[in-house]
């Protein structure tokens, strides 16, 4: 479909890992760093998609073809966060385990990313 197909991949991919984790499990970024270094992390994702309040809930990808590209959205039932601390790589995140994936999306993926409804819907845009 597109010009780069891994890195529109990679880029999807870390967007919706993002709006699943982050968004409807509400796990923070400090919650995460601090999951990866105990290797905790994936059994606490498993233990908050099981919780009553999360089974409903669902991360949805929108595919729109545009004028010489295609249009991506991503939408999550969380609270929003506070995202455009993560648009740019920051040097105190260079060696944390997690934190990168959005700066990494939109520097290698998408000629445009913008965050919507308080960080609820990202929507990306890339060459075709």
């Amino acid at each position: 479909m597109c010009a780069n197909t891994e890195l529109v991949a990679m880029g999807l991919s870390e967007l919706l890992i993002n709006a699943v984790e982050h968004g409807n499990l509400g796990i923070t970024f400090e919650e995460k760093t601090r999951l990866k270094e105990q290797d905790g992390w994936q059994e606490e994702v498993e233990r908050r998609l099981g919780l009553p309040e999360n089974l409903a809930k669902r991360a949805v990808l929108s595919v729109r073809r545009i004028e010489g590209g295609w249009e991506f959205e991503v939408c999550d039932e969380g609270e929003g966060f506070d995202w455009p601390r993560f648009l740019e790589l920051a040097p105190e995140r260079a060696f944390a385990p997690n934190g990168r994936g959005i700066a990494l999306a939109r520097q290698l993926a998408f000629s445009e990313l913008e965050y919507l409804d308080g960080g609820r819907r990202v929507r990306v845009r890339t060459d075709a």
